[in-house]
């Protein structure tokens, strides 16, 4: 019957598919999407491995002063992220190799000496080994399972800070493709038994089922995995078209479970603090979470519109910061009135190749408000609102240096309260409080904002005049003692006497030799204001 042409013709073509198509299966199918699958391992591994090292930037440095020390929340937080991604084990490397922290805790504190270590992933570069079951690892542990072992460096810019080392167990998927392939093969044989039989049918029928087949094949090696054969009647080829579809669906399964770990990911992205903005390969925007929105006061399509370069409405300052990876630029910075911490870095792949930017904005306001609110508590006095002693005595080194090196005269008033302990013991401390008060309101009013009044302790005060000539200086003490001796206080008068120590920079001054010199002239002062009588003003 070979002999007929229509049946000779057929019969070819089908022992071609039949060699064809087990070969095609085994060295591209497969291979292809044994690839696939580990490449997406690897892929997942850096982004897990670029989470946790977000994580770990903003929580620990990445080499602890003690060698064996790692915070517990930190910890349990990068190991929660781990199990999330299903990952099989993993190790924190610091940049001379040590182990700062692994899911086998007896091996904290050992070093990676192998060479690969510091010729490829100390470098930069993402260093992975796919380890079949029974096998070593790169360091010859061998394994009961097919894992990915992939090396993730962590870059601060170009700065090498330590790496993850991601154990991706994908055991289960080669076995999805080796089950794949062997069910594939299986097709082809039902398939070989389907022809014997279909030699009896009409040639266009089968030709047309193997012309959908093979239509079929090529669409799922390319790709598109939702295409499925026809499941036309109760033949063989039926049979055949639905194991195939089975193949199709397994390998659409597993296509499935890799987007929902993306998807996984990219919930925690969306639900961040930190504002993050993401290019692709030709600069568009191609990610804006909710919170960068909300930081730079902009939906995501007018982000997208207005590209990446104008986020914070300043195109050089970004061209600028991702050229010189943000060295020696300004981190900190105020838009839509907020201070946030910017940071934006150019993205490569494992072969160096440019793929796209990213910026992240984090919203340190209150931090801001915080440590300013701080640094004014750390230098002014609670109850008057002056500088404090610890800032008087920075100020008056600044201010006799400055003196000293331009030869500057300056001048500095000591005064207290007269018979302040009396009026405490007569009216109460609170009303001594309030007198203290304002006699410091008088001098911030009265003083040039160039001068520097402060609380020197109790009753004394001091106040700073640079840049200023006597008799200026002695005019001054006087025309600001009678304005305290005006002061009604709840019905009270109170009087202050004025000491005053004098710096003649002009004349080269060798009696006031330090700081505390010129203070102790204007103290001694002070006290002879006191012997003379009290309430007046008084220069040695």
């Amino acid at each position: 019957m070979f002999k007929q042409k229509f049946l000779r013709t057929p019969f070819l073509l089908f022992f071609l598919g039949v060699v064809f198509l087990p070969l095609y299966a085994l060295f591209f199918t497969f291979p292809s999407f044994e690839r696939l699958v580990e490449k997406d391992a690897e892929r997942q591994a850096i982004r897990v491995a670029d989470f946790m090292a977000l994580r770990l930037r903003q929580n620990q440095p990445l080499s602890p002063p003690e060698a064996d020390y790692f915070p517990e929340p930190l910890r349990v937080e990068l190991e929660g992220i781990a199990r999330t991604f299903g990952v099989m084990k993993f190790r924190l490397f610091d940049p001379g190799g040590r182990i700062l922290l692994s899911t086998v805790p007896d091996e904290t504190g050992t070093v990676n000496r192998h060479a690969y270590f510091q010729e490829h992933v100390a470098k930069g570069r993402v260093w992975s080994k796919t380890v079949s079951k029974d096998e070593s690892s790169l360091e010859g542990v061998r394994q009961k399972r097919d894992v990915a072992e992939i090396y993730v460096p962590i870059l601060d810019g170009e700065r090498f800070s330590g790496a993850f080392e991601i154990y991706m167990d994908i055991t289960a998927a080669k076995s999805a493709l080796t089950d794949t392939l062997w069910k594939s093969n299986q097709a082809i044989g039902l398939l070989v038994a389907a022809f014997l039989l279909a030699l009896w049918l009409v040639r266009q029928s089968v030709t047309r089922a193997m012309g959908r087949m093979s239509e079929a094949m090529h669409r799922i090696a390319g790709g598109n995995l939702e295409h499925r054969v026809p499941e036309i009647g109760q033949d063989e080829l039926t049979e055949v078209a639905s194991l195939f579809n089975r193949m199709a669906n397994q390998l659409q399964d597993t296509y499935r479970n890799l987007m929902d770990e993306r998807d996984k990911l990219n919930i925690i992205i969306q639900g961040a603090l930190e504002g993050i903005v993401v290019t692709d390969r030709q600069g568009g925007v191609a990610l804006v979470n909710p919170a960068a929105e909300r930081l730079l006061g902009k939906t995501r399509e007018r982000i997208a519109d207005e590209g990446f370069f104008t986020l914070i409405d300043d195109p050089e300052y970004m061209r600028e910061f991702l050229q010189r990876r943000g060295e020696k630029m300004p981190r900190t910075l105020v838009y839509n009135e907020r201070v946030l911490n910017f940071y934006a870095f150019t993205i490569h792949d494992t072969e160096g190749q440019e793929i796209g930017s990213a910026a992240l904005l984090r919203d340190v306001t209150e931090e801001k408000q915080l440590e300013e609110k701080l640094r004014r508590l750390s230098y002014t006095d609670a109850l008057t609102g002056l500088l404090n002693r610890r800032r008087l005595d920075e100020v008056i080194l600044e201010e006799f240096n400055r003196a000293r090196r331009y030869r500057l005269d300056f001048g500095v008033l000591l005064f207290d309260v007269d018979h302040f302990k009396k009026f405490n013991d007569t009216y109460g401390h609170d009303q001594g409080d309030r007198v203290l008060v304002a006699i410091a309101q008088t001098a911030q009013g009265f003083f040039r904002t160039v001068d520097y009044c402060a609380r020197y302790g109790g009753e004394e005060f001091c106040v700073i005049m640079p840049n200023t000539v006597m008799p200026g200086i002695l005019d001054a003490a006087e025309r600001f003692r009678a304005r305290v001796a005006d002061l009604d206080i709840d019905g009270l008068r109170v009087t202050i006497s004025i000491g005053i120590g004098v710096y003649h920079g002009t004349r080269g001054a060798v009696d006031m030799t330090t700081p505390a010199a010129l203070v102790k002239a204007a103290d001694e002062a002070l006290y002879k204001a006191k012997e003379r009588g009290r309430n007046q003003v008084c220069f040695l």
